[in-house]
């Protein structure tokens, strides 16, 4: 009786085991058909997620927002793997930016300096530290200031749109163009010229410079530049706008660029640092990041809405469209176009072409700098738009694959040179007839 009960005993455990195998077995069975039936849907809405913020957010904004957070000062990768600055200066004096730097510029071109590039360009310079134009004639009748492109980097002296714009006007050009200049810097730079005063002044300002004039240390806004050098930036608030002057005054001071807490202090007043510290990550699980980035995705949505209804946004992410950063450069103008005028000058404000922004307005229809433009047509500044003025030419992508590359090409300097000629001879024909009517 006994065993029968030790089998009866058994018979229900082994019954009620098999019964759980088979609960479990069908939860397996459940859950590996859940699995299969969800796991599609979640590939395509972390698909979706992906495409959509790396549609809607440039790369060079995602690329900060990885990067940053291994090259912020104070982070265990940045102190291991930066290089000193005087210790990765001490070998190059010239390579390092220690024989461009400038106590109130942040960095100049020396007088008489002869260098070359890379790709064997030379670079000559007169003793203004201007750089020199192939041209003698007996009078100076314009000078220009600006960055690269109106150094016209990567372009020899004979072949830089001053050079061709002088022999068209039949005067000397003088060219104060600074590679990696931001628009305060070349105002800054032709205030300090004072002494060197011409019948016109052209300000010439890229696009891209906007982002310069909110940058107080170089490498906060181009990570890997060799520049690296802080520089003067004006600054907004509810007050006005006040000038910064450039942290670094003396070749002694360049060591404190050796300390974190010296660079976290500039970090305060640089648009670039504060923005890599708050930008979201982007990575998986990317239907997450899409949350964190969606005020930038619905924008560039709203955008492309815009555009099918013929009715153009602004641009995302450009700070064109952001109070702080425009006011700077509408102030910039302002104290531009004064100065000029106390010293009988003439002032013009170029805005320099490039194929990109060339071909983006084929596309937008619209200038990015639409903002800036209509403060200076408020105001009855002379501008002169070389970008539509390029646009208006219509040319093919050949045609302005052939006029840049990274920066204008001989044959690009040469139309930029056309454009110039153009429309300030046009605005001296004006100037004429108007000093002809005055009584």
């Amino acid at each position: 009786m006994q065993h029968c009960e030790s089998y009866q005993q058994g018979s229900d455990y082994h019954s009620l085991l098999h019964a759980s195998c088979h609960c479990c077995a069908d939860l397996a069975k459940r859950l590996f058909f859940w699995i299969l039936l969800l796991l599609p849907v979640f590939c395509v809405i972390e698909l979706a997620s992906y495409i959509s913020v790396k549609e809607s957010v440039p790369t060079r904004i995602l690329y900060r927002a990885e990067l940053s957070r291994r090259i912020q000062p104070g982070t265990p990768d940045y102190s291991q793997n930066r290089p000193k600055f005087v210790q990765a200066a001490a070998p190059a004096r010239e390579s390092s930016g220690l024989l461009l730097f400038h106590p109130i510029l942040g960095w100049d071109y020396p007088p008489e300096l002869v260098h070359a590039d890379a790709q064997a360009v030379v670079y000559t310079h007169g003793k203004m530290g201007e750089r020199r134009t192939c041209t003698n004639f007996d009078s100076t009748m314009i000078a220009t200031y600006g960055d690269s492109f109106t150094y016209c980097a990567e372009a020899g002296d004979e072949d830089t749109w001053q050079t061709h714009l002088a022999r068209k006007l039949g005067t000397n050009v003088l060219n104060f163009g600074v590679g990696g200049y931001g628009t305060d810097q070349a105002l800054l730079k032709y205030e300090n010229n004072g002494q060197y005063a011409t019948k016109i002044v052209l300000l010439c300002i890229f696009p891209e410079n906007i982002n310069r004039v909110v940058n107080i240390y170089r490498p906060f806004y181009t990570y890997h530049d060799p520049l690296k050098l802080t520089k003067p930036r004006f600054m907004a608030d509810a007050q006005g706008i006040t000038l910064v002057p450039n942290p670094v005054t003396s070749i002694a001071e360049l060591s404190k660029l050796d300390q974190d807490s010296f660079l976290q202090a500039l970090g305060k007043l640089d648009y670039w640092y504060q923005l890599d510290r708050n930008l979201p990550r982007f990575r998986f699980p990317y239907s997450l990041a899409f949350f964190e980035w969606s005020e930038s995705v619905f924008s560039q949505l709203s955008s492309r809405v815009s555009w099918l209804a013929e009715y153009h946004q602004p641009h995302v992410w450009d700070l064109f469209n952001q109070a702080g950063p425009l006011s700077i450069m509408c102030y910039i103008a302002d104290r531009f176009v004064a100065i000029a005028k106390e010293r009988g000058e003439e002032p013009i404000i170029v805005l320099m072409p490039h194929k990109d922004y060339v071909n983006e307005l084929k596309d937008c229809k619209i200038s990015r700098m639409a903002q800036f433009i209509q403060y200076l047509d408020r105001r009855n500044y002379h501008c002169i738009d070389a970008i539509r003025c390029m646009w208006e030419m219509n040319p093919n992508q050949e045609q302005l694959e052939a006029w840049y590359g990274g920066h204008a090409t001989p044959a690009g300097n040469k139309i930029v040179a056309e454009i110039l000629n153009r429309e300030i001879g046009h605005h001296l024909q004006i100037g004429a007839l108007t000093d002809a009517h005055r009584p």
